[in-house]
């Protein structure tokens, strides 16, 4: 099967972009202590306009780069580190996680729990052998976004999901990706699926 071409949408209104990611950040700092109460659990995705758009068109936004992507990451992480501070507050055990992703950043997301511990075992694994300069190494990392990164200890892991073998559709998509994404199959209940590195990610925890 020959991989669809995927056409690249132009990012237009900059400074409108900006203004949007902004408010996003500020929406998302406060965490909403009942609801997480009430669930135990809470999560801010980078939902921002044109980046979630639905498009009924073979093309998409290219993910935010300059001063977009550092913006992005900035707001992500003030929002980590408030939430933080407000978790810290409910004197119970948490767990709280970034998600920054290398590639696709606009899956970035910050997530925690409180009184359980997230198990993402299953979608993420942790990389053979760490990077020596880590998150140094990452593609985001640059004079705009250091400051914000060398804060914070990041693990680089895997990305990755499992695709079942008796699914055709499933099959037809293992048969597009590039043999280095192909992991192992694997035995899921009483099924075969095949592991696939979908996207490396940057992880970082904080568990009280």
């Amino acid at each position: 099967m020959k991989k669809q071409k995927i056409k690249y949408r132009k990012i237009r209104g900059i400074n409108r972009r900006k203004r949007a990611i902004e408010k996003w950040g500020s929406r998302n700092k406060v965490l909403d202590i009942k609801n997480l109460k009430q669930m135990h659990r809470d999560y801010v995705k980078f939902w921002v306009s044109p980046w979630t758009d639905f498009s009924l068109i073979n093309s998409v936004y290219p993910e935010p780069t300059g001063e977009l992507k550092s913006l992005l990451i900035a707001n992500l992480m003030s929002i980590y580190d408030l939430w933080d501070k407000a978790l810290k507050q409910l004197e119970q055990p948490y767990d709280l996680q970034t998600w920054l992703f290398e590639g696709a950043i606009s899956r970035s997301q910050v997530t925690c729990t409180i009184n359980e511990p997230m198990d993402f075992t299953n979608v993420f694994e942790p990389v053979e052998e760490q990077p020596n300069e880590g998150i140094k190494s990452s593609n985001h990392y640059n004079d705009d976004t250091a400051e914000v990164l060398d804060r914070y200890d990041w693990t680089l892991h895997k990305y990755i999901q499992a695709y079942d073998l008796a699914d055709p559709w499933d099959v037809e998509y293992i048969e597009s990706v590039d043999n280095q994404q192909l992991l192992r199959t694997q035995t899921i209940g009483q099924k075969e699926y095949q592991m696939i590195e979908i996207d490396k990610v940057w992880l970082l925890l904080e568990q009280k």
